[in-house]
């Protein structure tokens, strides 16, 4: 496990506190990002440090803690970079002081995570808490070098190809063409982890919202015959129509690819799922795969899959279908095992079947930020289903 323990690089918990406050220079933001991607323990251990929800969570857990003695121990141990003098950006509007005491001293807790011994009995620090996903994503350059995003400060990020990409607000990665004349084409990648998210403008504005566990792959500048990207999981398109130079906007997702002019639509290809959704809000799409095609019209939903003879058309509760994009989950009629599977994909968790849960549905609707606990609290109210959490992973058994 390279480069895990703070031991082995002390300097890890001053970047990863320095990174709370957007403190970080070009330099340490490399060295940090180099961390982050050494391991996978490496990047859990980061994105439970500066989740937001988490740091909310503490926030308010805090009422017997002793706020004095924390900072006088956090200086104490800073190393000389006392961040005491330097003004503080707080997370939230309210108890700003002590959310910036709180900053510290989960920093001041990273650093006990980091310096933890190894034995035979450990529990992986990021098994000990689950929260709801967030804005988190990783943009791979044409180099293959990686920026993770969630680490990385608003504002110019880096040209690519005819592009300078821009990290905006929170979850929103904008590429802008600065050199129409750039002649080969340069391709990035922007990823989403489990329990992530991501927005993302292409160069020719249109718009993409990744889900958890998905991907878009697409060139920095389109050419004058078609606009080709392509994608992995689940992505919700808004596509600039260009109607005065009539270039086709197109989609490929595993077998199937879309044909666009201009519209609103989602794509859900998960790998895990075996079936590919188009669904269509607004426009025209033509989707196709090695087994025909079909165009359908706003509305309306086309499923094909590798082994489909002819794709199935039907009309999906569309505020079901954008659930996700909206910030909620909402089931009409859902299967268990549907909704767990998307519970896995947004609190980044392992599902574990003791029993078959075939043939028990749910129907309803919850925020994508409250706690996975409530969500199993409403799961199990009829009594047909028993959820169980241990560690990172959730046991699914029918309830006799």
């Amino acid at each position: 496990m390279e480069d895990y323990r703070a031991d082995q690089n002390p300097r890890i918990p001053q970047l990863i506190r320095k990174s709370l406050f957007e403190d970080l220079s070009a330099t340490e933001e490399a060295e940090l990002n180099q961390w982050v991607n050494a391991s996978e323990e490496n990047r859990a251990l980061y994105h439970q440090l500066t989740n937001k929800q988490w740091l909310a969570d503490e926030l308010l857990s805090m009422e017997s803690y002793d706020l004095d003695v924390a900072m006088q121990r956090i200086l104490s141990s800073s190393g000389g970079d006392n961040h005491a003098e330097a003004p503080v950006k707080p997370l939230f509007p309210w108890r700003s002081a002590a959310a910036a005491v709180l900053i510290l001293a989960l920093s001041g807790a990273a650093w006990l995570f980091l310096n933890r011994k190894e034995s035979a009995n450990a529990v992986p620090v990021a098994t000990a808490l689950i929260v709801p996903g967030g804005n988190k994503a990783v943009l791979t350059l044409s180099d293959g070098s990686t920026v993770i995003l969630d680490s990385t400060g608003n504002g110019l990020i880096t040209a690519q190809g005819a592009s300078n990409v821009f990290k905006l607000t929170d979850g929103q990665l904008a590429y802008r063409v600065s050199d129409e004349t750039a002649a080969a084409p340069v391709y990035n990648t922007l990823s989403t982890p489990r329990g992530g998210q991501y927005q993302l403008t292409l160069p020719d504005g249109s718009r993409v919202w990744l889900n958890a566990a998905s991907s878009i792959t697409f060139p920095t500048f389109f050419n004058e015959k078609e606009r080709l990207v392509k994608i992995t999981g689940e992505a919700y398109f808004e596509v600039e129509s260009l109607q005065e130079r009539h270039v086709p906007f197109i989609v490929e997702a595993g077998t199937e690819r879309i044909t666009v002019l201009g519209t609103h639509f989602n794509i859900n290809a998960y790998g895990d799922d075996q079936l590919i959704r188009t669904s269509l809000l607004e426009g025209s799409v033509k989707v196709s795969n090695t087994n025909g095609s079909v165009t359908i019209d706003p509305g309306e939903q086309a499923i094909g899959s590798t082994g489909r003879s002819a794709y199935q058309i039907i009309r999906p509760n569309m505020e079901e279908v954008l659930a996700w994009k909206n910030g909620k989950f909402i089931f009409r009629n859902a299967s268990a095992t549907s909704i767990v599977l998307q519970l896995s994909r947004w609190y980044d968790i392992d599902i574990e079947y003791r029993s078959d849960v075939s043939g028990i549905y749910f129907s309803g609707g919850v925020s994508r930020k409250d706690q996975i606990e409530k969500l199993i609290e409403l799961l199990e109210l009829d009594g047909r289903i028993k959820l169980e959490l241990k560690g990172r992973s959730l046991i699914v058994r029918r309830n006799p």
